[in-house]
């Protein structure tokens, strides 16, 4: 008989994975399948019946293995952030999903930024509307089709989605009532903000928090695909299940999660407020200690946009090529705004740059400028950061970027940081191994799951004969978004006229 183990869910913006751990962090099973966007402009929207249908063929899969099958204690799953799924009284989706990256949504920013409450919620912590949230994904739903959101029983987050197949029970995990802009240590979701903006909380599902026991797996659903009907916990959105479980223990303790986006937070003692609302900081559970945080609209994907309007081949070639350049790529710059620029920005109007070609300037130049413009929009958030007396310590890394050495030696040396990158890239699904080990008292705190769960690979030391170099780019990279933010304005007003 296998050990006892955990079944958890991960919906990324490209796939939707199973995996199956025991308490060592070992995995038993995994599987992924593909998982279709549909982008035409402004608009990116996912099929929730196709996350339906990817979690019953996975679900399937890990019951078709009958000892496997009999060991699983807990079930979990997390989706991205936002992902608005509008349900009917029949439990069936009303519309495609709203993904974090669609624009329309940034149409109610003014309207929800100019209400009282949130006003004053601004004033206490220093959040800002973001387009990708689920509120403002909702509201915009409500306002623009009417007859749909009057039929929807409720509305929920695509891990609210996920969460709602596996047990039949609509829940908001707490971090997602943060995307409808609920107080600090306040559950569910603001209901008199809400009933202001003429939108009706009890559609939001019941507030639960991370590690909290959400119901059973429906007993029609694990007939169907031979499982037992276990406990499904909650775990909060992708990037918030990574940092709760990455081990970040010590003040100044950091996490660099890049793939499609990329997102970085420090531990901190105290709530951070940037005067330009161009970071922030968000409160830990049961913990004194909160999460200052940014996050870039554009990394694995501009890397992928360069892949293949450069090569067309696989991203072992586009090392090659960004090797061919020395470092500081001859003098050219690029800015990595391909979908806008959240953090340290927040304008959708932004647009990607390459600045400093010349006559002499190869492919390889503009090839290695790619690789140095991620890390310096990384380090454009660690210098607010710091500006705000936030330290950052060693810096541990994860994502699908996480597996590039020289991508992540590059970011070593543009970021003067030293970095840590992890055996199982994977955070997520590590993250939320540690939530729900915790839960059923595998680990007792964090500290003992991620002893388990967390292996450093490899350390990634700065090169001091870099530092002046990438010290002087990093400064021209700050000037030119600055220098061209009047016109990245200008092109944040025609986004909003579109949507």
């Amino acid at each position: 008989m296998t050990a006892e183990c955990i079944l958890l869910i991960d919906l990324g913006t490209q796939s939707l994975r199973a995996t199956v751990l025991n308490r060592s962090g070992e995995r038993v099973f995994s599987k992924s399948l593909p998982v279709s966007t549909c982008r035409q402009g402004a608009c990116h929207e996912q099929d929730p019946t196709e996350w339906r249908a990817g979690i019953m063929e996975l679900l399937g899969a890990v019951g078709a293995e009958r000892d496997l099958a009999g060991s699983i204690r807990a079930i979990a799953a997390c989706g991205t952030l936002g992902g608005m799924v509008a349900v009917d009284g029949h439990g069936g989706p009303l519309r495609p999903a709203i993904l974090y990256s669609d624009q329309r949504p940034s149409a109610c920013i003014g309207e929800i930024e100019a209400t009282a409450y949130f006003e004053e919620l601004q004033r206490q912590t220093g959040w800002r509307v973001f387009g990708g949230d689920l509120l403002p994904q909702a509201l915009w739903f409500a306002r623009e089709e009417p007859d749909v959101y009057g039929r929807a029983q409720f509305l929920l987050d695509s891990t609210g989605y996920l969460n709602f197949v596996l047990t039949g029970q609509a829940s908001l995990e707490n971090y997602s009532g943060y995307g409808c802009y609920a107080q600090p240590y306040s559950p569910g979701v603001p209901a008199g903000l809400l009933r202001r903006l003429g939108l009706e909380p009890t559609r939001f599902g019941t507030a639960v928090e991370a590690g909290d026991r959400i119901g059973r797996l429906r007993p029609e659903v694990a007939s169907q695909v031979g499982l037992p009907e276990c406990s499904v916990f909650s775990i909060p959105y992708d990037s918030m299940t990574a940092y709760l479980g990455a081990g970040l223990c010590e003040t100044g303790d950091a996490l660099d999660i890049s793939g499609t986006v990329t997102s970085f937070g420090v531990l901190h003692p105290a709530q951070v407020i940037d005067c330009e609302r161009r970071i922030y900081s968000i409160p830990l559970p049961a913990n004194p200690n909160w999460l200052v945080r940014g996050s870039t609209s554009s990394s694995g994907s501009a890397l992928e946009w360069a892949r293949r309007e450069f090569l067309g081949d696989g991203f072992g070639a586009f090392d090659g090529l960004v090797a061919a350049s020395s470092p500081g790529a001859n003098g050219v710059l690029f800015l990595p705004y391909l979908a806008g620029e959240r953090a340290p920005l927040w304008n959708a109007g932004a647009r990607g740059v390459f600045f400093g070609i010349t006559g002499s300037t190869t492919r390889a130049d503009m090839a290695r400028a790619v690789y140095e413009g991620l890390c310096f929009s990384l380090r454009h958030i660690q210098s607010v950061m710091q500006a705000n007396q936030v330290p950052i310590g060693k810096v541990k890394l994860t994502g699908g970027l996480s597996q590039n050495r020289l991508l992540n030696t590059i970011k070593a040396d543009v970021t003067g940081m030293t970095l840590l990158a992890l055996q199982d890239h994977e955070m997520t699904t590590l993250g939320a191994a540690s939530i729900v080990g915790r839960a059923l008292g595998w680990y007792a705190d964090e500290r003992e799951a991620s002893a388990a769960l967390l292996t450093v690979e490899k350390e990634y030391e700065p090169n001091p004969a870099h530092a002046s170099l990438y010290d002087h780019q990093f400064g021209m990279y700050k000037e030119l978004a600055d220098r061209l933010t009047p016109m990245f304005r200008a092109g944040e007003a025609l986004v909003m006229a579109k949507t």
